[in-house]
């Protein structure tokens, strides 16, 4: 599963040659909360220029890594594509949304001073 996800996502940047410059203004950090099939929790994502991000799901004693990437497409909507599914991307001012594609999961980030 984690190889699959890891070859779709470099599939996506290969073909998407330049960063989109709306996923270029997403670097940086971001603080959260996420809803996974596990449950909801807080979280921290570092965002990379190319939108590819890293980031920390806090479970209670039981962290849990998180990556993927957030990319954009030809009609110039943005999706992510990461360990913890596949979805849209929105951003609202400050607030970052990932909604899943399952409609169950997703989070909602504010980017850190």
């Amino acid at each position: 599963m984690r190889l699959g996800v890891l070859l779709l996502v470099s599939a996506m940047l290969a073909a998407c040659a330049r960063p989109s410059p709306g996923v270029g203004t997403l670097a940086g950090d971001w603080q959260g909360r996420i809803v996974t099939a596990r449950g909801h929790t807080a979280a921290r994502l570092t965002v990379g220029a190319d939108g590819r991000y890293t980031g920390t799901a806090f479970f209670d004693g039981d962290d849990r890594p998180l990556h993927g990437a957030i990319v954009a497409l030809p009609d110039g909507r943005l999706c992510y594509l990461g360990s913890e599914g596949d979805g849209d991307v929105t951003v609202n001012g400050d607030a970052l949304r990932l909604r899943g594609d399952d409609g169950a999961t997703g989070g909602l980030f504010t980017r850190r001073p």
